[in-house]
């Protein structure tokens, strides 16, 4: 137990001895070895200095046991406690005479067992409070992971439904493409199958031309169909226009369009009979702007049914 002595204090001695200064706070961990911690106990029992001295330190390291958020410890430290505390001495019995007792600080400071339980527990929260930032920077890791899959997964989703989509519309403007070259072909074959219809050789203005077309013209002259083949396909940006010419009169009729054969059929229905007018042309170009010459026809000439023939172009 401290004692008030009056000899004690900075820079005095005490028993032949110096303060054990320097081996104050490894004291209150319980940090020295045996000898080391006999001689220092020796000396604090008779310094109220550094025992005040040794019950800061461990009020501190209380204090930082309480500002750690509290953790349930493995199990095995639990068996490792049990053991250390079943090592430590008992006291010895003392005689039931009357004594004074003692001040709470040098109670704490005299008892073995809490100088040992308390560097032990300041020790064990240190090690939880390592163990929980190393699992928070774990989970914080395996967060970031989920969602960097997270977002290629998304990424990849979006691109197979941009890819479904696409082949989706593609499929779509195929059979729209279909209905659409069934659909002429239904009305050229309408057109083909009338005996009364006229029909007019539609040829190309140039040498060696593979351009070919039939123009066929209904009884009344009213309705007409024109079928061509060999045709360069046209570009995104050009069409091939219909013209009927009467003099220095022109009169657009409309346009054909052509697979990647170069085969087309369009059905005309035009505001006066095709027979008023003297010429038919088709051009090809970017607008309705007569253009290019393709192919051309006399419509002085057709006057009366005939069989309709082809020549090979392939």
């Amino acid at each position: 137990m401290a004692t008030n002595n009056p000899t004690n204090g900075p820079g005095n001695r005490y028993s032949g001895s110096v303060h054990p200064t320097d081996l104050l706070e490894a004291f209150a961990l319980n940090a020295l070895d045996l000898a080391e911690e006999e001689r220092v106990q020796d000396h604090l029992d008779n310094c109220d200095l550094c025992s005040s001295e040794v019950s800061k330190f461990q009020e501190a390291a209380s204090s930082l046991v309480q500002a750690v958020d509290l953790h349930n410890p493995p199990p095995e430290l639990r068996a490792r406690l049990m053991q250390a505390v079943s090592r430590v001495e008992p006291a010895p019995p003392t005689d039931p005479a009357p004594y004074l007792v003692a001040p709470l600080g040098d109670r704490l400071f005299d008892s073995r067992l809490v100088r040992v339980l308390v560097p032990l527990a300041t020790s064990v929260a240190m090690v939880l409070v390592v163990l929980a930032v190393a699992m928070n920077v774990r989970i914080s890791s395996q967060f970031d992971d989920l969602q960097s899959e997270n977002s290629s997964l998304l990424a990849l989703l979006d691109s197979n439904m941009a890819t479904t989509t696409a082949q989706m519309n593609a499929a779509a403007d195929a059979e729209s493409n279909v209905m659409d070259l069934v659909l002429r072909l239904q009305k050229a074959s309408y057109e083909l199958a009338q005996p009364d219809n006229m029909s007019l050789e539609l040829r190309s203005p140039f040498e060696g031309s593979r351009s070919q077309g039939v123009l066929l013209v209904n009884s009344d002259g009213n309705r007409g169909v024109i079928m061509v083949a060999g045709l360069e396909p046209p570009t995104p940006s050009t069409s091939y226009h219909i013209w009927f010419m009467r003099g220095q009169d022109k009169l657009w009729a409309g346009q054909v369009d052509v697979d990647s054969d170069g085969w087309g059929t369009v059905l005309l229905q035009v505001s006066e009979p095709i027979m008023g007018f003297e010429k038919v042309e088709l051009t090809s170009g970017s607008s309705q702007v007569q253009s290019d010459m393709v192919l051309q026809g006399s419509l002085v000439a057709m006057s009366a049914p005939r069989l309709v023939t082809y020549s090979a172009w392939r």
